[in-house]
């Protein structure tokens, strides 16, 4: 489901490209494979973005000992996931977007939710965006923590419907259909080519 925006975007409008990494982009425990299918979308949402397209990496912990309260079950669970046994080069963004981005753009969380990351908070503080586009892996994990905080936190929220995806296509059916909408006058839904139309304008 998408919808007309409510209002212009500006050049204090910032995109936030969620996790799209190595780690859940090649074949591995965590291998979302429609995430492939949405790349082209966040190719396109990354180069008009420019300097104003943030990237955010879910780094692993190194083992489950490292962890803290349920993260540690979560790590026994997905221990060839830890950077341990992982190393650190699935971690990386997917090579089709690295030329999109420059390493001040760059920014690590250890949790699901982007706010998680002191820098990533202090960047969106100085910037004062008037929205955040959201767009990127999973729709029903990561982007959805990081919309709710963003929300939460009083930020215009809108959401790329075909520039997200998930490893488990009823829940990101799910996401779109139900849970997303529920936040209509805080979060905003719609297809690439709306938003790059607006954001062309801005």
């Amino acid at each position: 489901m998408t919808s007309p925006l409510y209002a212009p975007l500006t050049t204090r409008s910032l995109m936030v490209c969620i996790d799209m990494q190595r780690l859940f982009l090649e074949p591995g425990e965590w291998f979302a494979e429609t995430g492939l299918s949405i790349l082209p979308q966040c190719e396109r949402l990354a180069q008009a973005g420019a300097e104003r397209c943030l990237f955010t990496r879910f780094i692993t912990a190194s083992n489950a000992a490292e962890a803290q309260g349920t993260w540690q079950r979560y790590y026994r669970r997905w221990a060839s996931v830890t950077r341990d046994n992982l190393g650190d080069a699935a971690l990386a963004v997917h090579p089709a977007l690295q030329p999109f981005a420059r390493t001040e753009q760059y920014f690590d969380k250890l949790t699901h939710d982007a706010f998680d990351s002191v820098s990533f908070v202090s960047h969106i503080r100085a910037a004062e965006p008037d929205a955040l586009v959201l767009f990127g892996i999973e729709t029903d994990v990561c982007v959805l923590a990081t919309a709710l905080s963003a929300v939460d936190l009083g930020y215009r929220v809108i959401v790329v419907t075909d520039a997200c995806a998930s490893s488990a296509p009823e829940s990101h059916a799910a996401c779109l259909a139900h849970i997303y909408p529920r936040f209509d006058q805080q979060i905003e839904l719609v297809d690439t080519d709306t938003l790059l139309n607006a954001w062309s304008a801005a």
